[in-house]
Order: structure tokens, then C-alpha cells, then sequence
């Protein structure tokens, strides 16, 4: 899959890392030198330029693009680089980070699929759940604690824990990756193949 990244702060360079473990192909955009400096550790193309540009997309290959990613740090940089992803190049999939839910009505407004910290993890979450797995049970004090296991959504894969929003009557323990237990910290990114240990006390 090829997959325009537009945005290079620290959900972009994270999606691209991601991406790129999965064997996709990846372009990173970004109009702030310092931020595309701090991907120079990422073995993908990366471009300069202001990402609403149509020859720096055009340059960062957009007319071939499966998916475009808008993760800047701004949700007007978001709408606008969107915009002209899905209305002048026709990608056929324009996924886009929500900053302020306030702003969902905009987004929806102009079709915009939208993926936003506040809301979006809770869907991804209960999704999930149908494919939990029950990992242990322990009694503290006059309560049961239950740990599950969870299969990382791919909408989640980038996020930081901290952004993580669950259900009331569960909290995020951590993070399984390959055979390594991982606690929960306000700066621990999920990458792809994550699998997060949630508990529940009941």
C-alpha cells in the first residue's frame, strides 16, 4: 500500500515507523524544516514544502496514493490539506486527525473521515472487545481486578496512551509488544502488533 503522510510531527513520524514495519510504502510531507529534521531517521521519501501545494504533493507522488493520512497540528492545516487530497486528486481514502471535537460538524459537513483522540479511541475500544481475552483474576480487598488482552485497532496505531479515552469501569495497565510488558506512560506510543492490557475492577 502506498500512503501519503502529511504532517511530520509526532503522530506522523510514529504512523510512518508503523507503516513502514508492515512493508508499506511511505511519503512524508512537511512545511517545517525542524520537524522533517527530526525524521531523518525514517527510511522513507520525505518532502519539504506547504502541504496544500499541488506540485509538492504532486512531488510526494499524492495521484498514486492508496491512503493520505492529514496529521498536522492543526486541524485548519487538516481540513485544508484534505480538501485538496479527495477534491482535486481523488485519493481513494483521506483519513484526517481531529484536533477540537467541537469542530466534528465542519468535518462531517465536508464528508471528512475524521480520527480524534476524544472520541475515536472509545469506538476503537468496544470494537474491540468482542475479541478480548480474559488473562487473569485477582481479589483486592472486596473487589475482583480482570486483565484482558486487546488487539491493537489499526485506527489507534500512532496514538499515545495518554490520549486514550475507555469505558468508566476500565483503565489501561499497559502495553504487551512481542514478549515485553510495557506499563502504561503518558508518553508510550502503540505501534502495530501492540496489544493492550486493560483492567477492570468489579
Amino acid at each position: 500500500m502506498q500512503v501519503l503522510i502529511i504532517g511530520a510531527g509526532k503522530l506522523g513520524r510514529e504512523l510512518a515507523l508503523s507503516l513502514l514495519k508492515r512493508e508499506d510504502q511511505v511519503v512524508l510531507v512537511e512545511a517545517r524544516p525542524e520537524l522533517l529534521k527530526l525524521a531523518e531517521h525514517i527510511p522513507c521519501t520525505k518532502i519539504l514544502g506547504d502541504m496544500t501545494d499541488k506540485e509538492v504533493l504532486r512531488n510526494a507522488q499524492i495521484e498514486t496514493a492508496d491512503v493520505v493520512c492529514c496529521v498536522a497540528d492543526s486541524d485548519n492545516a487538516n481540513i485544508m490539506s484534505t480538501w485538496v487530497a479527495s477534491k482535486i486528486f481523488y485519493v481513494p481514502r483521506v483519513l484526517t486527525r481531529m484536533y477540537n471535537p467541537q469542530k466534528k460538524s465542519v468535518f462531517k459537513a465536508l464528508g471528512m473521515e475524521t480520527i480524534s483522540s476524544t472520541d475515536f479511541t472509545v469506538e476503537a475500544f468496544l470494537h474491540a472487545i468482542e475479541g478480548e481475552e480474559t488473562v487473569m483474576q485477582h481479589r483486592l480487598f472486596n473487589n475482583t481486578v480482570t486483565y484482558t488482552l486487546l488487539d491493537v485497532p489499526q485506527e489507534l496505531i500512532g496514538a499515545e496512551i495518554s490520549e486514550i479515552q475507555t469505558m468508566s469501569d476500565q483503565i489501561i495497565f499497559g502495553i504487551l509488544r512481542g514478549d515485553m510488558t510495557l506499563p502504561a506512560s503518558d508518553t508510550l506510543v502503540i505501534q502495530a502488533k501492540d496489544r493492550v492490557i486493560m483492567a477492570a475492577i468489579q
